[in-house]
Parts: C-alpha cells; sequence; structure tokens
C-alpha cells in the first residue's frame, strides 16, 4: 500500500511535491487546475525534477469540473481537449494512470442522456489515455455515477476503463457507504482510492479521517478483502496540514492492525 496527497493547485505543485516528501508520502496526486497548477502554464521540467530529486511517484488527477458531456458542442471539445492535455502531460512525468469525473450538470436532460454523453467522452480519452502509456480510471460520482447499476453500464460500454474508488464519495447521497459494493463488484478494475471523511449527506467535505462518520477500520477491511494493496490518495484539505500527517498515521496504523 503506497500513501499519497493531493497538491493544492492554488499553489506551486513544485513546492507542493517537496512538502509531500517532507511528510513522508510515496507519491503526488497530481491536479493540473488553474492557478498555480495549471496546464498550460505549469513548468513540467521543474515537477520532473522535483519528482526525480525527492523519488515520489505521482498518479494523474483531472479537474472534476470540465463539462465533457456538455450538450454545447464547442464547451464540450474544449473541456475534451483540456483533458487530452494534461494526459500528454501526466505522460511526460511518467504517471502510470489518471483519473476523469463523468459531467452531470445538465439541465433538462435525462439520466440516459447524460450517461450517453459521457461514455462517449470517455471512449474518447481512453483511446488518449492509452497513446500516453496510461490506464485511464473512472472516479465515482454522485448522483449518477455512484451506484453499482450505473457503474455497471459505463463499464460494459468502455472494456479498458479502469476503476478509482473515492470512498468519500461512496458515502453521499447514499442511505449506507456503498465502499463494499463498489470495492466487490468492480475489484478486478480498481487502480486507485481516495481516502476523506464526511457526514454523509450530500456535502463532500474532505476532512481528516475519523472526523466524519465513515469507518476506517471497515473500509481498509474491505480494501484489505478484495486484494486491494495500491495507491491511496488522502484528499484531506485542511489548512492545517497537520491534519494530513494525523491521517497518514491514522491509515498506516489500521492497514497494520486489520486483517482481510
Amino acid at each position: 500500500m503506497l500513501i499519497g496527497a493531493m497538491n493544492n493547485p492554488m499553489f506551486n505543485p513544485v513546492e507542493e511535491i517537496e512538502t509531500f516528501s517532507e511528510y513522508g508520502m510515496d507519491f503526488v496526486d497530481l491536479t493540473l487546475e488553474p492557478q498555480g497548477a495549471y496546464s498550460q502554464t505549469v513548468d513540467v521540467g521543474g515537477i520532473k525534477r522535483a519528482l526525480e530529486r525527492t523519488g515520489l511517484g505521482i498518479v494523474g488527477h483531472t479537474a472534476y469540473y470540465l463539462p465533457i458531456a456538455s450538450p454545447f458542442d464547442d464547451l464540450r471539445e474544449a473541456a475534451l481537449r483540456e483533458i487530452e492535455y494534461d494526459m500528454q502531460i501526466f505522460g511526460e512525468l511518467g504517471a502510470p494512470k489518471v483519473n476523469i469525473h463523468a459531467y452531470t450538470q445538465v439541465p433538462m436532460h435525462d439520466n440516459r442522456w447524460i450517461r450517453e454523453r459521457n461514455i462517449d467522452a470517455f471512449i474518447r480519452l481512453d483511446e488518449t489515455a492509452r497513446k500516453c502509456g496510461m490506464k485511464l480510471m473512472l472516479e465515482n460520482t454522485p448522483p449518477h455515477f455512484n451506484m453499482p447499476k450505473d457503474l455497471t453500464q459505463v463499464y460494459a460500454a468502455v472494456p479498458d476503463l479502469s476503476f478509482h474508488l473515492d470512498v468519500g464519495h461512496a458515502n453521499l447521497e447514499t442511505e449506507h457507504n456503498m465502499t463494499l459494493e463498489l470495492a466487490s463488484l468492480f475489484c478486478d478494475r480498481l487502480q486507485h482510492v481516495h481516502f476523506s471523511d464526511n457526514n454523509g449527506g450530500n456535502l463532500d467535505l474532505h476532512l481528516p479521517l475519523g472526523v466524519g462518520n465513515i469507518d476506517w477500520k471497515w473500509i481498509v477491511h474491505i480494501l484489505k478483502r478484495v486484494g486491494y494493496d495500491g495507491t491511496i490518495t488522502l484528499e484531506v484539505f485542511a489548512p492545517d496540514r497537520e491534519y494530513l500527517v494525523f491521517s497518514r498515521d491514522k491509515l498506516k496504523r489500521l492497514w497494520t492492525e486489520v486483517c482481510a
């Protein structure tokens, strides 16, 4: 199991990498977003040297708000091009995998239209990712891409698409945390995991582990039971990064204590 953290895109990503190295992280979950980590202006060479200097690995992360399923074709095309440009950067940096998010903010269109529009985008982006030497992962997100029945239809249409499990998202807009169902059903596609706490409902709070209502001992048990031992990003966005270190230590302890 490897533990990483996501950079704050408002800051210099080189400095973020140096900080995560000091915290004992194994990798950076690099998100390319404005202003500090915008793909069009980011110092790719500087990031590459920082990764080499620190020995940190890298996982690619794209902005969740890019409208890849917009009904406005020109807007959608611009969003797809941005992700494809991100992928070229991640490929240059040696990232083995990159995530995407479904886009669902499409008023007056039904769920089937939204799903099919996203699937069309996933097919195109999967081809681009493979050309860049990476696996493309879909992150589970509420409301339409957070349940087994919805994701099953997506994976049937895009056979090479990998699964990125966000445990915090699995706790939102649902009667119970869906991690068990999602991890069990898509364990053969599972390539990456995000950890952050919340209190359910519809607020993705990105709290430190143990602050919300997620049972992290049970979550670790689930991952071990399905045989997962890969990368886990702590998406803990507290301004005081001592909470990130606290979450790292808690995860390490649980991973050692919990049996499959």
